[in-house]
């Protein structure tokens, strides 16, 4: 009633200004003069009602289009009068989003002419995931006495921003100085599941840890700050770039219970309502810093041959701290339900000095053959320093707590070698060519206390051969595809392909200005036989367009994606290890569709829509699926009409549902509306 209400006001306001607005038609604005800036722009205004029934945060997670005021765009664009500006020859500022939509965005530059560059960046992006966990999913095992499947518990609620400031000093034709800085924020609220597990905790405490997550709240707080001052020279064909900087960052999360008691999700193990997690508290913490290097140039040592090189430095370190403690009641080494209590804390120094550096040539043999051969030689390493120790007792009444404590010294060096070499074919303005082969060498290594690690330790070979082709024998008519493949000599972890092939290819027809046919479609297949692991994924659309005139448009599309992954899994903690098999297929429809029309000057009309269609199943083996088809249909609808000298005034209306067939408890249903003004200036 209330959404209704400020409806019928808003458009008894916007029908009462209708006539004023109009009235302008036959009246000459005059040119905007903004300090001296010839300025012309646009600028949307709008305000957004919505009606949703069913699971809302699904709506959110899809969305995130709430009701309210917003600024959905505004565009400005200046140049200085001639003679009356010294300061700035030109300058931009647009926005987009503001007011509480999820990606708002604002940008700002300006520039005086072979003087300065000066631009700013800033946009907000709002991440929204929370799958209704108060079901009961048929997954349990047949035959088993699990009377509830799973859901994963895992919800959030985050903002993340990024700024940026750059400016660009013009020394000379050929020198010039930037400055920059960079930041990144990413806030907000975490639900997570944990097994609670400790240093020195004993072989029979592995089955617990793995029969019990439980649901703790965990805010998140951690940011990333960027300085870097450097310097450009250009010299006849040659040019040089280096920056100087320095980079921080600080992570922060702190985990405590959702509830006290608080039960596992496990609730369909009929030992879960015996163990209690009274309280835990968890609590983790990074400070990293780095000066950084970079060098880079690009130059013709001779008229047919390009060389490019660059070198990359970081040296990020600092400390790092965690802190747990956590009581309850937990089956003893007899089997019988016993009160614990454990405290584990962990000192640590983390170090991680990167060196990257690359070289490059391009040979033009002649006007339609090149030869490219690129060389990289990456070195990451990563150490950590720790001290680490632990308290734990269990029984009634509570024994002397055992203590565990130990150092280690953990190093992970990855040294990559990575090898392009690519031929450019162009016989003919319609034919392009590019065969190639990527060489890729990784040797990593993992040290404990300064013994190797063999099982951790790995060199790894890949040969992955590719050819690209685009070919265009008229304007109506143009294909462009590739095929790439690559094997490796061994396999890092389990789903780490041995062998992969895949192509490619995008077909575009346009026999008229009118008419345009655009077909894509991509393949791909991976394999790992050691684990059983295979992956298969297939993908098309289709978009035909139609223009009847400048007043009737049309467009259609289908678009078919199918997804099959199987493998093993092990889980190893505990006794007996669990060894299952996992199976994951999807086959995704989605139908579209669109009109726009301008029956009268000034008056349009906009529909489209999509309906998607998604069927497979995801199961582990011995369980039914835990999820499966759904359907997602959306329609949007726009009127328009443009006031001479005025601007334009848009209402959007939009109708949506989504609908799951196992959780149905996630299903909803919403309907959107929009009245938008534009107005140019």
């Amino acid at each position: 009633m209330k959404s209704a209400h400020r409806f019928s006001v808003l458009m008894a306001a916007l029908f009462a200004v209708c006539p004023v607005l109009m009235a302008q038609e036959n009246s000459e604005a005059p040119p905007l003069n903004l300090g001296g800036f010839n300025t012309e722009g646009s600028a949307t205004v709008g305000y957004r009602f919505d009606t949703v029934k069913g699971y809302q945060p699904q709506f959110l997670q899809l969305f995130d289009l709430q009701p309210g005021f917003r600024l959905q765009d505004f565009n400005m664009f200046g140049e200085a009068q001639e003679g009356h500006n010294s300061f700035a020859d030109s300058y931009s500022l647009s926005m987009s989003g503001l007011g509480g939509d999820p990606f708002p965005t604002a940008q700002l530059s300006v520039i005086k002419n072979n003087r300065f560059d000066f631009r700013a960046n800033w946009r907000q992006s709002y991440y929204y995931w929370n799958q209704n966990d108060n079901v009961v999913l048929p997954i349990a095992a047949v035959g088993s006495s699990l009377a509830k499947g799973l859901t994963d518990n895992h919800d959030w609620a985050t903002v993340r921003k990024f700024g940026s400031a750059d400016l660009t000093l013009h020394a000379t034709n050929h020198l010039r100085f930037n400055f920059d800085y960079y930041r990144t924020t990413d806030s907000g609220a975490l639900f997570t599941t944990r097994s609670i597990d400790f240093l020195g905790s004993p072989d029979f405490w592995g089955s617990f840890a793995r029969a019990n997550p439980y649901s703790l709240f965990a805010p998140l707080n951690d940011e990333t700050n960027r300085f870097t001052g450097g310097v450009d020279y250009t010299w006849h064909s040659w040019n040089f770039h280096y920056n100087l900087g320095y980079q921080t960052f600080n992570e922060n999360i702190n985990l405590n219970n959702v509830a006290s008691p608080e039960l596992s999700i496990n609730t369909g193990a009929s030992a879960s309502a015996s163990e209690p997690l009274t309280s835990t508290s968890w609590s983790q913490a990074r400070r990293l810093t780095s000066p950084l290097s970079e060098f880079s140039f690009t130059g013709k040592p001779l008229s047919k041959l390009e060389w490019r090189g660059e070198y990359i430095y970081y040296h990020f370190q600092g400390p790092a701290t965690f802190d747990q403690s956590a009581n309850g009641v937990a089956p003893d080494s007899t089997g019988a339900f016993s009160p614990y209590t454990f405290t584990q804390s962990v000192r640590a120094m983390v170090k991680e000095p990167d060196h990257v550096i690359s070289t490059g040539f391009t040979y033009d043999v002649n006007s339609w053959w090149n030869v490219n051969l690129d060389y990289r030689y990456s070195r990451l390493t990563s150490e950590g320093i720790g001290n680490l120790a632990s308290l734990f007792s269990q029984g009634v009444p509570a024994p002397a707590p055992t203590a565990s404590t130990a150092q280690d010294d953990n190093v992970w060096r990855n040294g990559i070698s990575d090898l392009d070499f690519t031929l450019g074919f162009t016989p003919t303005s319609k034919l392009t060519l590019r065969p190639g082969i990527h060489l890729l060498k990784e040797d990593v290594e993992t040290f404990e206390n300064g013994v190797i690690d063999l099982a951790h330790t790995l060199r790894i070979k890949t040969v992955a051969p590719e050819i690209s082709i685009a070919y265009q024998p008229s304007k109506m008519f143009s294909i462009r595809g590739d095929l790439h493949s690559f094997t490796n000599g061994a396999s890092f972890t389990a789903i780490t392909p041995h062998t992969l092939v895949g192509g490619h290819v995008v077909v575009r027809f346009q026999p008229t200005a009118k008419v345009a046919l655009e077909d894509e479609m991509n393949l791909s297949n991976s394999r790992l036989l050691d684990t059983g692991f295979q992956s298969n994924v297939r993908s098309n659309a289709l978009m035909l367009s139609y223009s009847f005139s400048d007043q009737f448009s049309v467009f259609g599309g289908f678009s078919y994606d199918s997804f099959y992954a199987q493998g093993d899994i092990v889980y190893i903690r505990g006794t007996p290890p669990l060894n299952d098999f996992l199976q994951d297929q999807e086959v995704n429809r989605v139908w579209q569709g669109g009109v726009e029309t301008r029956p009268v000057k000034r008056f349009g009309l906009r529909l489209s829509g999509n309906y998607d269609r998604s069927t497979g199943l995801g199961y582990i083996s011995g369980e039914p699926p835990a999820y499966g088809p759904l359907r997602w249909p959306l329609v949007t609808g726009t009127v328009y009409y443009d006031f001479p000298k005025a601007g334009r005034l848009s209402i959007d209306l939009q109708r949506t549902y989504y609908i799951e067939q196992i959780v149905t408890a996630n299903n909803f249903g919403a309907n959107l509306l929009t009245i938008r003004w534009t107005r140019n200036f």
